[in-house]
């Protein structure tokens, strides 16, 4: 790649797409783009679907828009590469247009109780069995969808092909059906460890091989870009194409993270990421492929920044009440985040799973312990807020007990680079020091990186 050739990282998330060009030789990110996502599809409330079709032109629109940048600037667009949100899926025909709608992570239909008392989910996990990786099989794991699908009889006439949101696209801009072994892990139908196909639980879930689309490892060459794809987006047929990879793990390489790091990426969510020599999971953590024959271990969460906010909702409707003042949520955070960073929680813990928590009881939700009759007050409950917030990320790491070959923390998202509080509660816990992530959008830059690797 030569000095004025760049590279187009895109990832498709759950609420917004962002894409950058990145330039290797000088790591630098030359332009970026960020456009929300309003794709969802009013359904069963138990649905969680998105329509491929806008979210597809939002993708389009933002490959074009840095192309004119790349253009404008002298450089010329040698490469691509998506991640984005993992686990769900569409179906699609052999021209790679949508039959169905993008059934993503977030669907539950899958937990819904048949009528022989058994879900899908627990029907499939009976056929899986234990898995050493604890990806396991989830509502919302495209495995789940093609399941429902087959059983009530759905799956299209003319299905050809089941591929997650951003294969679908990599796969449309090379005219065959292709994932890399971190995306089709996630789907819960992948051994990432033999890098082989579950065989018997594809076969209890009735899913047609033909379905299934050829694997590579993350990053690698697929060839040029189909020449009509290429005329519509404003690129040269040349362009390669790479194989895609996760988010989280486009995360850690955008994150510009080494073997002795760990990743603490706050966002809507949060989730603590490390490598592993051993490819089997401990509590509260599972397994991810890196690449090359590289793991992660990743303790995810949802006491993220959805938790934080939470909380300061219950603030701006104090306020309101009591006063009949209102203030915004971003004056709520500033005050938050003031008294996080200068109070100590007295005693006070809290758990902040408002949304429960992949590893325990699905009953369980957050709560507030440890309060007495003189430390139940706003800035002890908010630094034991985000006290917890860091403890739901730490305890795994520390149960896996690899602590001895890693020694610093790396910080992404903007739940902990805006929040002086939970850096320093990190560095108190794990006893390392952070650095924040130089690039803001970590995981375009991840697929991008991508890229410059495999050239």
């Amino acid at each position: 790649m030569t000095a004025r050739e760049i590279s187009i990282g895109v990832d498709i998330g759950s609420s917004a797409v962002k894409a950058v060009l990145f330039q290797h030789g000088s790591k630098i990110v030359r332009a970026s783009e960020r456009r929300p996502l309003r794709s969802r599809v009013a359904t069963d409330p138990i649905y969680f679907e998105e329509d491929p079709k806008k979210i597809c032109e939002i993708v389009f629109s933002v490959i074009g828009s840095l192309a004119n940048c790349a253009t404008e600037q002298g450089y010329r667009i040698d490469s691509i590469a998506f991640t984005g949100q993992m686990h769900g899926g569409l179906i699609v025909d052999s021209q790679f247009e949508p039959l169905t709608q993008f059934i993503t992570w977030q669907d539950k239909r899958g937990n819904a109780i048949g009528a022989d008392g058994k879900s899908d989910v627990e029907i499939l996990r009976a056929v899986f069995g234990t898995d050493p990786t604890g990806v396991s099989v989830h509502s919302g794991f495209l495995i789940t969808t093609l399941y429902w699908l087959i059983t009530h009889r759905s799956l299209p006439s003319g299905a050809a092909h089941a591929l997650g949101i951003y294969d679908w696209i990599t796969s449309m801009l090379v005219g065959n059906a292709v994932s890399d072994v971190s995306s089709v892990a996630a789907w819960g139908m992948f051994d990432p460890v033999h890098k082989a196909w579950r065989t018997e639980l594809v076969e209890a879930a009735r899913i047609p091989e033909t379905l299934l689309p050829f694997v590579v490892e993350p990053g690698s060459m697929l060839g040029t870009i189909d020449a009509r794809r290429a005329s519509e987006l404003g690129l040269d047929a040349e362009v390669h194409v790479h194989a895609p990879i996760g988010d989280t793990q486009a995360s850690f390489i955008g994150s510009e993270c080494h073997s002795e790091d760990i990743l603490l990426n706050f966002g809507t969510g949060s989730q603590s990421l490390w490598e592993t020599e051993e490819p089997i999971a401990s509590p509260g953590t599972d397994i991810r492929y890196l690449h090359n024959g590289r793991y992660l271990a990743c303790a995810p969460t949802l006491a993220g920044g959805e938790a934080y906010k939470i909380v300061a909702n219950f603030f701006t409707e104090i306020v309101k009440e009591f006063s009949d003042k209102e203030i915004s949520i971003e004056e709520a955070f500033g005050v938050m985040d003031r008294l996080a960073a200068s109070s100590k929680s007295e005693g006070l813990r809290f758990d902040p799973i408002f949304r429960g928590s992949k590893f325990r009881d699905d009953r369980e939700r957050a709560s507030i312990s440890g309060i007495q009759f003189d430390n139940f007050h706003p800035a002890g409950l908010i630094r034991a807020l985000a006290e917890g917030m860091v403890e739901e990320v730490a305890q795994p790491f520390f149960a896996r007990k690899e602590k001895s070959r890693h020694s610093a923390l790396v910080g992404g998202g903007n739940g902990i680079r805006k929040n002086a509080a939970l850096r320093n509660i990190a560095e108190s816990r794990f006893g390392m020091p952070m650095r924040l992530a130089r690039f803001e959008e970590e995981a375009a830059v991840g697929a991008a990186m991508l890229c410059g690797r495999t050239q």
